[in-house]
């Protein structure tokens, strides 16, 4: 049995405001064990964030960090935390505080008494800008509709997972992660834990809304190929409906002699563009699954280390 009760994987990016609060909010509960380690994942801060990481880990052993060489994205950086945690249980949190270490306690607390593999948060009410507030609601129900195992509404990356959990997802060999939907597929004992998301405690959202759109692309492609048929079944229906359509205008021509009173030039412009859309939109979806296959055949690493300060090195990629 590992020593070390509980890890938690910290990924996080240009977060000097916030780390400090949470590393003495995670050390100072009472709720969650002494025998915790944090895994601090920096995918490429500029703004001196590892290096104070660096500073503590020099003083508290439990504190560890790695750097990565870049900026390989939010999953990747989770996926490198889970690769180097070696606690009985893990847990995966945002460093902005937005997943409070009070609601990871109680998690904890959940997936022990409960013997569950993992305990995931699913925030009790959405807030924010409502644009965003509706594209996440598209996104989950989209999911919902096409994914071969659905997620929960609102649901994130923030969990605790047993180690069965944790060597589960660390052998799985896809490059692409998209991690909440690879929980979900692996059909272990879960459990949603319900509880409200705080604002951020300091700074500004790393996070963009390109990110936000490339992660929801990528979780959908990597689970589903309903698209695809979709796309095939949607252009079915319009050449059925484009032969109907040529079928009652000859008929109009040849017995009403519609063709001479009405020459019909934006009808016909109008149906253009909107089967020209319909066949770039065919494309796009084909060509986000061939890009899922470009990125899986090249068998490059999801990250690299740059450092790992107070943790064995073991892996440096996910090969």
């Amino acid at each position: 049995m590992p020593a070390t009760e509980l890890s938690v994987v910290i990924p996080f990016l240009n977060e000097r405001e916030c780390l400090p609060l949470l590393k003495d909010r995670l050390f100072g509960s009472k709720d969650l064990p002494k025998s915790l380690e944090l895994i601090f994942v920096s995918d490429g801060s500029t703004d001196g964030s590892a290096e104070l990481v660096e500073g503590w880990a020099k003083t508290e052993p439990r504190v560890k960090m790695l750097e990565l060489t870049r900026d390989f994205g939010h999953e990747a950086a989770i996926c490198a935390g889970l690769d180097h945690a070696r606690g009985r249980w893990v847990a995966v949190m945002d460093a902005d505080l937005q997943d409070p270490p009070e609601t990871l306690a109680e998690m904890f607390g959940e997936a022990v008494r409960g013997g569950w593999d993992i305990v995931y948060h699913v925030r009790a009410m959405r807030s924010g800008f409502w644009p965003k507030r509706a594209a996440y609601s598209l996104f989950y129900w989209s999911y919902s509709k096409l994914a071969d195992s659905p997620i929960d509404d609102s649901s994130g990356d923030f969990c605790v997972l047993s180690r069965e959990a944790v060597e589960i997802l660390g052998s799985l060999p896809e490059k692409v992660r998209f991690v909440r939907g690879l929980r979900s597929w692996m059909g272990l004992k879960a459990k949603a834990f319900s509880a409200p998301r705080p604002e951020r405690a300091a700074g500004a959202p790393q996070y963009s809304l390109a990110k936000l759109a490339g992660l929801a692309v990528n979780g959908l492609t990597s689970f589903s190929a309903k698209p695809m048929r979709l796309a095939m079944i949607g252009g079915a229906i319009l050449c059925a409906g484009a032969l109907t359509l040529a079928c009652v205008y000859i008929v109009l021509a040849l017995f009403f002699g519609l063709h001479e009173k009405v020459p019909g030039f934006a009808t016909i412009v109008s149906l253009l563009l909107f089967l020209s859309g319909i066949q770039f939109i065919m494309m796009g979806v084909m060509g986000e699954y061939i890009g899922q296959i470009f990125f899986e055949v090249k068998g490059r690493p999801t990250y690299l280390v740059r450092r790992a300060v107070n943790i064995e090195k073991e892996r440096s990629a996910r090969e």
